[in-house]
């Protein structure tokens, strides 16, 4: 299964099968089981995960206790609250399983360890972050420029699967829309 994470890896930087190794020797293996938490709002973030099956989402809860659904992290993903892990600060975020998921794990120590020591990894996760952020802001100007129905038509274009895997309510919230207009944009698509 790390046969994953070194194509990922083989696709963003060049690495030596030596260095691979050396990386996934800092990773664990952890399973994640559905409904459990990988990070709770409140705690430090002490792990940043590459998803090796399954599925998390990353959310928050309004004053209203309302979930907002930031990330949802497919086979390929790597999840944390980032700005938790990184600075050590409390996380903002809850981190959920919505499938069992199996993890390979990295502590902030062995992070440091993988940047300091092993050619390109500081490289690998610039531009991780860097590709984290363009979504993000891709993510918030499709929010407020694009109809929740392109929104929709996106989102099944670049997870096909998502639909099967993912409860519409948690989808309606990673698109800012209620169920109910998910719903109806579904049912409109299908007259078509």
């Amino acid at each position: 299964m790390a046969e994953n994470l070194f194509q990922e890896i083989k696709s963003v930087i060049d690495i030596t099968d030596e260095d691979a190794q050396k990386f996934l020797s800092l990773t664990k293996e952890k399973t994640v089981k559905r409904n459990e938490f990988f990070i709770r709002e409140g705690d430090t973030a002490k792990y940043i995960a590459f998803v090796l099956s399954g599925i998390l989402y990353t959310y928050y809860v309004n004053e209203k206790g309302e979930k907002h659904i930031v990330q949802i992290a497919l086979e390929t993903h790597w999840v944390s609250d980032l700005a938790s892990f990184l600075s050590g600060a409390p996380a903002d975020f809850n981190v959920q399983a919505i499938e069992e998921a199996k993890l390979l794990i990295l502590s902030k120590a062995d992070f440091e360890k993988a940047c300091q020591n092993i050619k390109g990894f500081e490289r690998y996760f610039r531009i991780l972050v860097q590709k984290a952020y363009v979504h993000a802001q891709k993510r918030i100007s499709k929010i407020y420029g694009n109809s929740a129905e392109e929104r929709y038509l996106e989102l099944l274009e670049s997870a096909p699967d998502i639909m099967q895997r993912v409860p519409q309510h948690y989808i309606a919230s990673y698109l800012g829309i209620k169920p109910q207009s998910l719903s109806r944009i579904r049912k409109n698509l299908i007259k078509k």
